[in-house]
């Protein structure tokens, strides 16, 4: 599940789930927004903060995916 995802699924804002993983509301925004990829500890704290829903997987698929559609506009 994508982090955007389940942000939307549990209905709670960036900044409220920075503050739950220690991190600032700006890396949350550039890690949804994919100007940023996080690091591995970053992945195991975001992993451990949604239970399980959000892991590295997650993010290389989502990664793999934004530079398909980037590529495919161009």
């Amino acid at each position: 599940m994508y982090l955007y995802d389940y942000l939307l699924e549990e209905g709670m804002s960036q900044g409220e789930f920075a503050r739950r993983c220690e991190l600032s509301a700006a890396a949350v925004s550039r890690i949804i927004n994919g100007q940023r990829f996080p690091s591995p500890e970053t992945i195991y704290v975001i992993h451990i903060a949604t239970g399980g829903k959000v892991g590295a997987d997650d993010f290389f698929r989502e990664r793999i995916a934004r530079r398909s559609s980037n590529n495919s506009l161009s």
